[in-house]
């Protein structure tokens, strides 16, 4: 459109010189670095989003990994509007019938004992809702333990429990921490050593570090099960078990951010179902609410909850968002979205290491289900990462229809990621590899 020419928004106009303007008010805290200047999304549906020019991508980013069940729903779409229709907000002193809904849903989803859930409205401030049920639960304790290339969030609490981040500002207001070494196989393991002996020497880190690393015994180790914005990295299966049997005998919380793999990523409800282990407490976040903010905990029914005061957000208990995750949930079991995962996620990961054979980019391949990582290297014996390649995947699948994921932010991350809606389907799904293999066609022969 020219600068001055007039667009409808519902009852609202705009022109070119309106978003203009706009763009340069916004204040912006994360970018892949690649991203076209004037690129505007102007409408989702399912594993697809198009842009202001009518043009259309898969989206295997799920915006954020929170569209899990797909964009615009009409079941989330309708849930949302009859709650708007009746209360759109409460004070977090009251119940509401969607709140109380959700509630009993969430705990009878979550393994073993751990049933009784609490809300906020994104990831950040769900992570700092779990720390401070540990703290409360073992006072007098001293820092958290998290992992390499753990993320956790953005506020300055989470930002501090997360991977390093860079150029850092906020250092000294950011809480104190122990980072200990994460069983990361394909470039940690040390000569010859198995996945599972790793596993065990990073799990035999853990004890030492509780026991002699820390001033005070940690509160709690903080892990995500499968690891997102860091590396997309899988730990060996023996590895969840270990540290489970860790925390339990030196009586440190174990505490899985579940905001990533939570709601079907993996296959299943959860992670912990996947892994057949039981932490203290998951956090969820990102595709619980449908599209919609929605997060939380579900905590270990003996543990000790808040007292007046402890934990309060103004939207904490958004009605309208607590709605939508109520019939997400539906949405997840109605259209047997874990079982799509599941076959999506084995027929993606099967091509891929098709592509392996054909393409010296790739050095390593992740899952499970659809949290799917592809790390890009240099040079296959010296594993040099492969950065600038990644994000050379990300602006050339744009151009071609495809949004594919990068690890961290800013260009610096050398991990391409696949995690779509667990609605994508087969033919979408196989566009998506073969794109993926042309780009690297172009980008090794350009080498």
């Amino acid at each position: 459109m020219s600068k001055n020419k007039s667009t409808q928004l519902g009852k609202y106009s705009y022109s070119e010189e309106d978003l203009e303007a706009g763009r340069r008010a916004l204040i912006r805290g994360w970018s892949s670095g690649a991203e076209p200047v004037q690129m505007i999304f102007t409408r989702a549906k399912g594993a697809l989003v198009w842009d202001s020019t009518g043009k259309e991508y898969i989206d295997c980013t799920s915006q954020a990994w929170s569209n899990n069940i797909g964009a615009s729903d009409e079941r989330v779409l309708e849930a949302a509007w009859s709650q708007m229709q009746e209360l759109t907000h409460l004070r977090s002193n009251y119940d509401s019938v969607p709140l109380l809904l959700l509630s009993k849903e969430l705990a009878e989803s979550a393994p073993g004992k751990l049933n009784r859930v609490g809300y906020c409205l994104h990831g950040s401030m769900a992570v700092e809702m779990a720390v401070k049920i540990a703290v409360k639960n073992r006072p007098n304790s001293g820092p958290l333990v998290t992992l390499y290339d753990g993320y956790h969030g953005r506020s300055l609490a989470t930002m501090g429990w997360s991977w390093p981040h860079i150029n850092n500002d906020f250092n000294n207001l950011l809480p104190p921490v122990v980072r200990i070494q994460h069983p990361y196989v394909y470039r940690y393991a040390l000569p010859g050593e198995k996945p599972a002996e790793m596993a065990k020497r990073c799990a035999d880190i853990l004890r030492d570090t509780i026991r002699l690393g820390t001033n005070g015994k940690p509160p709690a180790f903080l892990m995500e099960p499968v690891q997102g914005n860091g590396t997309q990295l899988e730990f060996p299966r023996e590895y969840y078990h270990l540290v489970r049997d860790i925390c339990t005998e030196e009586n440190v919380l174990l505490i899985w951010d579940e905001i990533q793999t939570g709601m079907g990523r993996c296959g299943t409800m959860w992670a912990s179902e996947y892994y057949g282990v039981e932490p203290d407490i998951i956090v969820f976040g990102k595709g619980v609410g449908g599209g919609f903010p929605l997060a939380g905990i579900i905590a270990r029914e003996d543990l000790i909850g808040f007292e007046p005061g402890d934990d309060a957000l103004t939207f904490g208990q958004f009605p309208v968002s607590l709605a939508t995750g109520l019939a997400a949930l539906h949405v997840l079991k109605d259209d047997k979205l874990l079982e799509n995962c599941r076959e999506m996620g084995a027929f993606a990961t099967q091509r891929l290491y098709e592509l392996e054979k054909h393409h010296p980019l790739i050095g390593d391949i992740r899952g499970p289900g659809l949290n799917i990582g592809i790390e890009l290297v240099r040079d296959r014996k010296t594993k040099e990462p492969a950065a600038h390649e990644a994000l050379e995947v990300y602006s050339r699948g744009l151009d071609q229809g495809v949004i594919f994921g990068t690890t961290r932010y800013g260009g610096i991350g050398n991990v391409v990621k696949i995690k779509p809606p667990l609605c994508i389907n087969k033919d979408q799904m196989n566009c998506v590899i073969e794109v993926f293999d042309q780009i690297l066609k172009e980008i090794e022969e350009k080498r």
